[in-house]
C-alpha cells in the first residue's frame, strides 16, 4: 500500500461518516468519536484511550465550530497517528 492509496481511503473514511448531522463537510463531535471506536480499535482498548480521545477531539477543532472540516480531520490523523506510535511502545525502524 503506498501513501497515494492511504490518502484515498482518509479521503472515503471523512465522507462515510460526515453528513449524518445532515452537514457532509465537517464531522461533528458525536461523528468523530463514532469515527474513532470503529476506526481506531488499538487506541480505544488502551486504558487511557477514551481520555486520549477526547481530548484530542476537542483540540482538532482548530477554529472553534464544534465541527471538524477535511483539513482539520487530517491533522487529526496525524495526532492519532503520533498517539498510536507512542502508545504501541513507539518501536523504530525494521531493517
Amino acid at each position: 500500500m503506498n501513501l497515494e492509496t492511504i490518502t484515498m481511503t482518509l479521503n472515503q473514511i471523512f465522507d462515510r461518516y460526515a453528513g449524518a448531522d445532515g452537514d457532509c463537510s465537517s464531522l461533528s463531535q458525536p461523528e468523530l468519536l463514532k469515527m474513532c471506536k470503529a476506526e481506531f480499535p488499538t487506541l480505544c482498548k488502551i486504558g487511557t484511550g477514551d481520555e486520549v480521545l477526547k481530548k484530542i477531539c476537542s483540540s482538532m477543532d482548530l477554529d472553534g465550530n464544534k465541527s471538524v472540516d477535511f483539513q482539520e480531520f487530517a491533522v487529526f490523523v496525524a495526532a492519532i497517528a503520533v498517539a498510536l506510535k507512542e502508545a504501541t511502545g513507539g518501536k523504530g525502524c525494521h531493517k
